[in-house]
């Protein structure tokens, strides 16, 4: 079982870093489509922890990958969520902004909350590990579409994502 875990987390990175890397010779900083041009190399190499310090672990059940590419409009604001596993996240274009409240725990899923604690991601930073199991919410501030890839290294069967309670 630990094996297949193992054997699927190394398949979702490498998914993820031949999905980001530009195999062609561009020396300008963007591409004709205003996304950042790409150099061949590691996008993330040996990680384990979030970049909240928490150590990465893998899935107990089944292993499931989901990946998606998502897309953001300019003031786009996500919903306050958690997710209860680890993806591995890599900005294209634009630059996502991540506010986490560290202090709710999460089975207080309807109170009020509120970040604690702001970072963001650019285009062509390195691949981080989205933080498993803390509220937050996320938002494009930029003025161009944020396009970004999430590779989520769940379990079969189980939500990748849980919303707040309204």
């Amino acid at each position: 079982m630990r094996i297949k875990i193992k054997i699927s987390f190394i398949l979702a990175l490498v998914f993820t870093a031949s999905s980001c890397v530009n195999t062609t010779s561009n020396n300008e900083s963007e591409s004709d489509h205003g996304i950042v041009a790409f150099e061949n190399g590691d996008v993330m190499t040996a990680v384990s922890v979030d970049p909240l310090g928490n150590k990465f672990t893998y899935p107990t059940g089944d292993a499931a990958i989901t990946s998606q590419v998502k897309v953001w409009e300019p003031g786009f604001s996500s919903p306050w969520h958690y997710h209860p596993y680890t993806g591995v996240a890599y900005v294209l274009q634009g630059e996502l902004t991540v506010n986490y409240d560290t202090e709710t725990s999460l089975e207080d899923s309807s109170s009020e909350k509120s970040a604690t604690l702001t970072q963001s991601y650019k285009a062509g930073d390195k691949a981080f590990l989205g933080v498993s199991n803390t509220w937050h919410f996320s938002q494009n501030l930029g003025d161009e579409d944020l396009i970004f890839l999430v590779t989520w290294l769940g379990e079969e069967g189980e939500a990748i994502a849980v919303l707040e309670e309204k």
